[in-house]
């Protein structure tokens, strides 16, 4: 699980990523970066109902959680990323989606 400190949990935190983050596409998700955070990489996840049902929401962000949580070494301490999941990403298995994930935080990261 990702720590608190390492969680966007306040919604001007989400907007101002998704409104003036740089983008990055992978085929199941949008991630959204912003430098020049103080108090180390943060991680946010956004899913819609488009997604599925509450379940199925809620295994999804606690994947994607899983995913970032073990990406925090390879993430500057100033970044906060914001990661919003497109319909079908349930519908992909665990190794797929981990592969599109570190792919995709790889090239957020490097798109300075």
């Amino acid at each position: 699980m990702l720590p608190r400190a390492h969680r966007v949990v306040r919604g001007d935190d989400f907007r101002r990523a998704v409104r003036r983050g740089r983008r990055t596409s992978t085929p199941h998700a949008v991630l959204y970066r912003v430098t020049g955070e103080a108090d180390g990489p943060r991680f946010g996840v956004v899913v819609s109902k488009q997604v599925g049902g509450a379940v199925v929401r809620n295994r999804i962000r606690r994947r994607i959680q899983a995913i970032c949580a073990g990406s925090l070494a390879s993430i500057p301490s100033t970044d906060l990323i914001v990661v919003r999941v497109l319909p079908g990403a349930h519908e992909v298995s665990w190794d797929t989606l981990r592969a599109e994930m570190g792919d995709g935080l790889r090239r957020a990261v490097t798109a300075s």
